[in-house]
């Protein structure tokens, strides 16, 4: 049986009572008997437009997903507030934050409101979300990357926004996909950066500040490699290429920055890449084993770390009194990674999952 700082490993059985891990073998018992297993996979970046995005995840063991921003919040937040046993569990941002002309009102969908026009009106914004009930909230930084990009925040409103949602108790997430960009968020204080660059590596002493800072890092790597791969331009800028992608990841392993998982999963028609929920999640996995992490940091990324970073404190590690929420392998992921796609089971709170019992 397994103490709280287990987060993964062989074992013959493990106890379930009400939906939560037990001491003993009393209740349910999930049989592991030949297997491996984790706590349920968690992806820290996606986009859902319906529920069976979640089912998808729950079969490929991502039993949490958290939204980075929904023009259908509503029907995200009811699901959140049901869960339902077939489904991944859902948390989100409900609107971001965006430059006037931003991307997330000119081609998302999201209403004028949700731009921020500067430090002055952070307040109003953050107001505004509140009424929303979301888990945390979310700031997209773009960048001027092509000419044709609208005039990004200014550093001096993102350091608003996020002191409006630290005093209001909420976490921020920035959307940064350029160095420059998460020199800005640090300075505001942002407590998870997500998306790592494709336009230039992060630097050592960058890297250093990010890992220093204690800012989170979930750097969308699928995501990244399909962007450039799905850019329509005349030609592709040189300075654009994803092993300066991987190469930032590595800078931030190398510094002992706190990376966790996201994939950017989507099937939104203005998406520069979309990404299948569920199964890029072991996609993205492996992309973290090939910038250098080891497939336990990996694997942590998707569990306890991710957990601890967003506050989900029922779940992401295998110790009594957490949730069910669990996935049982048939070989050994900590010596091919590539073993966590080989999945035998999916218990979300104790149940199993449709059609992939053991």
């Amino acid at each position: 049986m397994f103490t709280p700082e287990h987060t993964f490993g062989p074992l013959t059985s493990l106890g379930v009572e009400n939906g939560v891990i037990t001491g003993g073998t009393g209740g349910e018992v999930v049989d592991g008997r030949g297997g491996y297993l984790l706590p349920g996979l968690i992806d820290t970046h996606v986009h859902i437009g319906h529920a069976d995005e979640l089912a998808a995840g729950l079969r490929w063991g991502v039993t949490t997903m958290l939204d980075m921003a929904s023009t259908r919040w509503d029907e995200l937040r009811a699901m959140r507030d049901n869960e339902s046993d077939d489904r991944s569990d859902v948390r989100g941002v409900s609107y971001p934050a965006c430059a006037v002309r931003g991307r997330a009102v000119r081609k998302m969908g999201f209403p004028a409101s949700t731009a921020v026009s500067g430090p002055g009106d952070a307040a109003r914004w953050v107001a505004e979300r509140l009424h929303q009930e979301p888990d945390l909230l979310k700031i997209v930084l773009e960048d001027k990357v092509l000419p044709f990009q609208p005039r990004p925040l200014s550093p001096g409103t993102v350091a608003a926004l996020v002191t409006e949602a630290h005093r209001a108790g909420k976490k921020v997430v920035v959307h940064a996909a350029s160095p420059r960009a998460y020199a800005i968020a640090l300075d505001a204080g942002a407590d998870v950066i997500t998306h790592a660059p494709i336009s230039a590596t992060l630097s050592a002493e960058l890297a250093g500040r990010v890992a220093s800072s204690g800012t989170a890092v979930s750097p969308t790597l699928v995501m990244m490699r399909g962007v450039l791969e799905n850019l329509r331009m005349p030609f592709k800028p040189k300075s654009l290429h994803f092993g300066q992608t991987l190469a930032s990841t590595a800078a931030l392993n190398d510094a002992g920055a706190t990376i966790v998982l996201g994939t950017d999963a989507n099937s939104d028609e203005t998406s520069p890449s979309r990404v299948a929920h569920g199964s890029a999640v072991h996609e993205e996995l492996a992309l973290l084993v090939d910038a250098g992490l080891s497939p336990a940091d990996a694997l942590a990324a998707a569990t306890s770390r991710a957990a601890a970073v967003f506050g989900l404190r029922d779940r992401g590690v295998l110790a009594t009194g957490t949730r069910a929420d669990l996935l049982l392998l048939n070989r050994n992921p900590l010596q091919d990674i590539t073993a966590s796609r080989d999945i035998a089971g999916v218990w979300k709170r104790g149940v199993a999952a449709p059609g992939i019992t053991r």
